[in-house]
């Protein structure tokens, strides 16, 4: 089993990546298989809480694109237990769920989407959501297959209107997102360009709700 870890330079948090064999990697249908592994979140300092999570990694890239199986996760203030318990019962209640899963994702590649008909979901939903200037740069993803550096005034525009400067290619995401996938694709990019890991998080687990109101 891959196994990765993370420690910040003085070693008081720690992130740890366990990779399930390939029997539990699926292809949603584009050629890139995604593998589930279990996260493991810790400090020595109490700073952070322990958390056990499951996810989705996508292989496109040393880098890789996740999304966060939400309902397997076990939070724990740090009281010197890791709880290992827990992590056994989130890694079973992960494997459970992962039929569910990959259906959405099937769901979400048989939804067609265009980039006129993200418009007023990307100003409204995910302007509220990740705020403008992440909705602006999705837009332009979803468009052309990179990001976007903002150029022009916040005043009197969208996140759908505002001038952009096209700037790099986003690993794994078509040249023009075509179906839900792609856009939740997208949206995984960014929450992991974010530079905290709390908040990488957050945005990761927050995509499924986000991508609700388009399944419709």
């Amino acid at each position: 089993m891959k196994a990765k870890m993370a420690i910040t330079e003085y070693g008081e948090r720690m992130a740890l990546s366990l990779y399930l064999p390939k029997n539990f990697s699926f292809d949603p249908g584009d050629s890139h298989p995604m593998a589930m592994r279990l996260e493991c979140f810790n400090s020595v300092d109490g700073s952070t809480r322990f958390r056990a999570l499951m996810g989705w990694f996508r292989f496109v890239c040393s880098n890789g694109l996740v999304i966060g199986v939400t309902r397997s996760d076990v939070r724990r203030r740090h009281v010197g237990d890791l709880g290992l318990n827990d992590v056994a019962a989130v890694l079973a209640s992960g494997i459970n769920e992962s039929a569910k899963e990959k259906k959405n994702f099937e769901q979400w590649r048989n939804k067609a989407i265009t980039s006129k008909g993200l418009a007023p979901w990307i100003d409204k939903e995910l302007k509220n959501g990740w705020g403008f200037k992440a909705a602006a740069r999705l837009y332009h993803i979803c468009r052309t297959g990179h990001d976007a550096e903002i150029i022009g005034p916040y005043k009197d525009n969208s996140p759908t209107t505002i001038p952009v400067k096209k700037s790099k290619e986003v690993p794994g995401t078509p040249s023009e997102c075509r179906n839900l996938y792609d856009v939740s694709q997208s949206l995984a990019w960014l929450a992991k360009e974010r530079r905290d890991v709390q908040e990488q998080l957050a945005w990761r687990e927050g995509i499924h709700d986000l991508l609700d109101p388009l399944v419709q």
